[in-house]
Protein backbone atom coordinates (compact mmCIF):
# COMPACT_ATOMS: atom_id res chain seq x y z
CA UNK A 1 0.00 0.00 0.00
CA UNK A 2 3.00 2.30 0.54
CA UNK A 3 4.15 1.45 -2.75
CA UNK A 4 1.29 2.48 -4.45
CA UNK A 5 0.68 6.09 -2.56
CA UNK A 6 4.58 6.71 -3.41
CA UNK A 7 3.85 5.97 -6.87
CA UNK A 8 0.55 8.47 -7.31
CA UNK A 9 2.23 10.94 -5.50
CA UNK A 10 5.31 10.60 -8.44
CA UNK A 11 2.64 10.59 -11.00
CA UNK A 12 1.34 14.07 -9.25
CA UNK A 13 4.75 15.78 -9.19
CA UNK A 14 5.36 14.85 -12.36
CA UNK A 15 1.93 15.73 -14.11
CA UNK A 16 2.34 19.22 -12.24
CA UNK A 17 5.84 20.22 -12.60
CA UNK A 18 4.86 19.18 -16.97
CA UNK A 19 1.81 21.22 -16.89
CA UNK A 20 2.60 24.09 -14.45
CA UNK A 21 6.40 24.70 -13.91
CA UNK A 22 7.14 23.60 -17.54
CA UNK A 23 5.35 25.88 -19.55
CA UNK A 24 5.73 28.43 -16.91
CA UNK A 25 9.63 28.39 -17.28
CA UNK A 26 8.80 28.85 -21.18
CA UNK A 27 6.63 31.43 -20.87
CA UNK A 28 9.42 33.42 -19.03
CA UNK A 29 11.86 32.85 -21.48
CA UNK A 30 9.52 33.65 -24.59
CA UNK A 31 8.95 37.26 -22.64
CA UNK A 32 12.60 37.89 -21.71
CA UNK A 33 13.70 37.17 -25.18
CA UNK A 34 10.45 39.66 -26.73
CA UNK A 35 11.20 42.63 -24.36
CA UNK A 36 15.38 42.24 -25.21
CA UNK A 37 15.14 43.38 -29.05
CA UNK A 38 17.96 45.49 -29.60
CA UNK A 39 17.28 48.43 -31.40
CA UNK A 40 17.78 49.26 -34.89
CA UNK A 41 20.50 51.03 -35.74
CA UNK A 42 20.04 54.85 -37.18
CA UNK A 43 21.45 54.11 -40.13
CA UNK A 44 20.77 50.81 -41.23
CA UNK A 45 20.90 48.96 -45.07
CA UNK A 46 17.74 46.77 -45.64
CA UNK A 47 19.04 43.93 -47.87
CA UNK A 48 16.58 42.08 -49.80
CA UNK A 49 18.02 38.38 -51.06
CA UNK A 50 16.38 37.12 -54.35
CA UNK A 51 18.63 34.68 -55.11
CA UNK A 52 17.35 31.79 -52.98
CA UNK A 53 13.66 32.22 -55.06
CA UNK A 54 10.23 34.21 -54.26
CA UNK A 55 6.87 32.17 -53.69
CA UNK A 56 3.49 34.31 -53.97
CA UNK A 57 2.37 33.67 -51.18
CA UNK A 58 3.88 32.28 -47.43
CA UNK A 59 3.58 28.50 -46.95
CA UNK A 60 0.71 27.24 -44.89
CA UNK A 61 2.89 24.14 -44.25
CA UNK A 62 3.93 24.59 -40.41
CA UNK A 63 7.24 22.38 -41.02
CA UNK A 64 8.47 24.82 -44.50
CA UNK A 65 10.51 26.37 -41.95
CA UNK A 66 12.57 23.23 -41.88
CA UNK A 67 12.89 23.18 -45.51
CA UNK A 68 14.30 26.88 -45.82
CA UNK A 69 11.73 28.45 -48.07
CA UNK A 70 12.37 31.56 -49.98
CA UNK A 71 10.57 34.98 -49.13
CA UNK A 72 7.12 35.05 -50.64
CA UNK A 73 6.05 38.07 -52.82
CA UNK A 74 3.29 39.86 -50.56
CA UNK A 75 6.08 39.61 -47.32
CA UNK A 76 8.74 41.24 -49.38
CA UNK A 77 6.09 44.61 -50.96
CA UNK A 78 4.55 44.35 -46.71
CA UNK A 79 8.07 45.10 -45.42
CA UNK A 80 9.23 47.80 -48.22
CA UNK A 81 6.21 49.46 -47.05
CA UNK A 82 6.98 49.42 -43.57
CA UNK A 83 10.64 50.53 -44.16
CA UNK A 84 9.16 53.18 -46.77
CA UNK A 85 8.32 55.56 -43.38
CA UNK A 86 11.00 54.01 -41.03
CA UNK A 87 13.09 57.01 -40.75
CA UNK A 88 16.57 54.23 -39.96
CA UNK A 89 16.30 52.53 -42.91
CA UNK A 90 18.09 54.97 -45.28
CA UNK A 91 19.37 52.45 -48.23
CA UNK A 92 17.87 49.21 -50.05
CA UNK A 93 20.48 46.54 -51.31
CA UNK A 94 18.73 43.87 -53.56
CA UNK A 95 20.58 40.69 -55.10
CA UNK A 96 19.15 40.05 -58.24
CA UNK A 97 18.80 36.32 -58.95
CA UNK A 98 20.64 35.28 -62.07
CA UNK A 99 18.18 32.60 -63.47
CA UNK A 100 15.48 35.20 -62.89
CA UNK A 101 11.43 34.94 -60.98
CA UNK A 102 8.48 34.95 -62.23
CA UNK A 103 6.84 38.09 -64.28
CA UNK A 104 4.16 38.74 -61.98
CA UNK A 105 5.79 38.25 -58.82
CA UNK A 106 8.79 40.66 -60.68
CA UNK A 107 6.17 43.52 -61.31
CA UNK A 108 4.86 43.39 -57.91
CA UNK A 109 8.90 43.87 -56.38
CA UNK A 110 8.95 46.56 -59.02
CA UNK A 111 6.09 48.62 -57.84
CA UNK A 112 7.02 48.43 -54.46
CA UNK A 113 10.49 49.25 -55.14
CA UNK A 114 9.26 52.16 -56.98
CA UNK A 115 7.51 53.54 -54.00
CA UNK A 116 10.36 52.69 -51.51
CA UNK A 117 12.49 55.01 -53.73
CA UNK A 118 10.02 57.94 -54.12
CA UNK A 119 10.12 58.10 -50.49
CA UNK A 120 13.13 59.66 -51.01
CA UNK A 121 15.93 56.72 -50.27
CA UNK A 122 18.27 55.01 -52.26
CA UNK A 123 18.21 51.62 -53.75
CA UNK A 124 21.34 49.50 -55.33
CA UNK A 125 20.64 46.70 -57.21
CA UNK A 126 23.65 44.06 -57.82
CA UNK A 127 23.73 41.05 -60.04
CA UNK A 128 26.36 38.69 -60.80
CA UNK A 129 25.15 38.36 -64.38
CA UNK A 130 22.00 37.40 -66.48
CA UNK A 131 21.60 33.85 -67.96
CA UNK A 132 19.77 33.22 -71.25
CA UNK A 133 16.72 32.79 -70.15
CA UNK A 134 13.17 33.77 -70.66
CA UNK A 135 12.35 34.96 -67.16
CA UNK A 136 15.96 36.77 -67.13
CA UNK A 137 13.85 39.97 -68.07
CA UNK A 138 11.81 39.98 -64.96
CA UNK A 139 15.42 40.23 -63.03
CA UNK A 140 16.30 42.76 -65.05
CA UNK A 141 12.69 44.88 -64.62
CA UNK A 142 13.62 44.63 -60.74
CA UNK A 143 17.20 46.11 -60.94
CA UNK A 144 16.13 49.13 -63.49
CA UNK A 145 13.69 50.38 -60.97
CA UNK A 146 16.62 50.66 -58.91
CA UNK A 147 18.86 54.06 -58.59
CA UNK A 148 21.43 52.00 -58.93
CA UNK A 149 22.44 48.63 -61.08
CA UNK A 150 25.54 47.24 -60.10
CA UNK A 151 26.88 43.86 -62.09
CA UNK A 152 29.85 42.14 -61.39
CA UNK A 153 32.28 41.84 -64.48
CA UNK A 154 33.74 38.25 -64.59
Amino acid sequence: MKQFFLTVLGVFTGLFLFLVVVPFIFITIAISSASSKEPTPAHTVLELDLREGVTDQAPTNPFAIFGGAGLSTMQIVDTLAQAEDDNRVKVLLIRLPEAGITPAAADEIRQAVRRFRASGKVVIAHSQGFQPVGTTISSYMIGASASELWMQNT
